[in-house]
């Protein structure tokens, strides 16, 4: 299942019917959706998922967790695996 907020729904894009269901369809309009657009933790990604993924792997490098995950090396010191 999908948000429709701003994804629109089965109709037609920029329909007078999909408007009147769902409001504005931004991604048919070339946009983020709304709640991505205005995370302010910048949590939420969408759009292509390699331009998502490499977003991801760029966050993972520049903290420095390589591919662990946050706080294993807090809750496992000396590199516990």
């Amino acid at each position: 299942d999908k948000c429709t907020f701003c994804a629109g729904g089965p109709e037609t894009d920029h329909s007078e019917a999909e408007f009147q269901k769902y409001g504005r369809n931004r991604l048919a309009e070339g946009k983020l959706p709304l709640c991505a657009e205005m995370c302010s933790t910048k949590a939420l990604l969408a759009g292509d998922g390699d331009v998502v993924s490499a977003i991801y792997r760029e966050r993972i490098v520049s903290r420095g967790f390589g591919s662990g995950a946050w706080g294993w090396g807090k809750a496992y010191p000396g590199g516990a695996s």
